[in-house]
């Protein structure tokens, strides 16, 4: 019996002989597979992938208040009658981080106190959760010996663009608390796979994603779920600033494709559509989608959001061949699709 490593899956060779002949036989190992913050947004999507590749998944994750903690029961009671195990625990208790570590072979970091505006108001906690969070999640994967690990960034470490698309290059100036705690994030992921060569971890750094299940303080929610219900949108700035909305489904492809890419280590990648759209434009979009008339006011812009974002992913499609399908018009639609299931399974 031997063990062999193809495309980053493990398999058992087995030897068979019957009579003079001899056989080969390949069995998978199914890999153990950990999500921290695995029942959010982009959690949800990677679990149902990965779910539907055939491995073992245990979904780590805090259940927090920061919005309705219901919607990521939700998400996590399909998780667990697709067969993923589902582990409430905190990524700044150890001892709860070690005990769902145990004999996992591959960990996606997920898990982060998000909001720009939130860390604008409660920047301790933020940096906290990103921060000291990070660090407790990459030490207990290297107490296990868990090799691959990939760790969710975000555009959010770049700041105000000096040019577009952003490259990985970039210079990183972040103007908000969030974005501060998350280019520690990824320093840290950096060192740590610096200082264990071991240790195999690749950073996707999501652009604005979007889709069914997005997070209720997130843009696309917050204005889609105001146009069906008659209510007033406020925007902050004229509009007229752009997003590079990526689709959940190109967002979770990327997160994968970093994991299982062999040859892949230790990289940093810009992960979006390749495109910008306004504000003014995508609100134009959901008046279509939701057969709306929206009502909209526009107010003072934030200085701890900025103004354009763009991702070159260049770096994506040459490394790991990454290639976005889903637009943002299939995302307004399946958010629209999947608010009004939700809208009947809460009521």
């Amino acid at each position: 019996m031997f063990v062999i490593l193809i495309n980053n899956k493990f398999f058992i060779l087995v030897k068979i002989q019957l009579f003079n002949a001899i056989y080969f036989r390949i069995v998978i190992i199914v890999q153990k597979v950990i999500i921290t913050g695995g029942a959010g947004f982009i959690g949800y999507h990677l679990s149902k992938l990965l779910l539907d590749k055939g491995f073992e998944v245990e979904i780590f994750d805090n259940f927090s208040n920061y919005y309705s903690s219901k919607i990521k029961w939700l998400n996590a009671s399909e998780m667990k009658n697709k067969g993923a195990t589902i582990t409430k625990g905190s990524i700044l208790n150890k001892n709860e981080l070690s005990n769902s570590f145990e004999n996992a072979d591959l960990l996606f970091h997920l898990a982060a106190q998000p909001g720009v505006r939130y860390s604008t108001i409660n920047p301790s906690i933020a940096l906290r959760i990103n921060v000291e969070g990070t660090a407790n999640v990459l030490s207990v994967a290297k107490d296990k010996k868990i090799k691959r690990i990939v760790v969710a960034g975000s555009s959010s470490v770049f700041g105000n663009k000096e040019y577009l698309p952003i490259d990985e290059n970039h210079p990183k100036n972040p103007v908000s608390y969030y974005g501060v705690s998350k280019l520690a994030a990824e320093k840290i992921s950096k060192v740590t796979s610096h200082l264990y060569e071991n240790m195999e971890i690749n950073i996707i750094r999501p652009f604005t994603v979007v889709g069914a299940r997005q997070r209720p303080d997130m843009g696309l929610n917050i204005f889609t779920t105001k146009a069906l219900n008659n209510e007033k949108i406020t925007i902050y700035g004229n509009g007229e600033q752009t997003r590079d909305w990526t689709h959940i489904e190109n967002m979770i492809s990327a997160f994968y494709l970093a994991a299982i890419k062999e040859n892949v280590i230790g990289e940093d990648f810009n992960v979006g559509s390749g495109f910008r759209t306004s504000v003014n434009d995508l609100l134009k979009l959901i008046s279509k989608y939701t057969g709306k008339e929206l009502k909209i006011e526009y107010v003072e812009f934030d200085k701890a959001d900025v103004n354009d974002t763009l991702a070159d992913i260049s770096k994506a499609k040459n490394l790991l061949g990454y290639k976005p399908i889903k637009s943002l018009e299939n995302a307004i639609q399946e958010f629209i699709d999947d608010y009004f299931l939700l809208k009947e399974k809460f009521t």
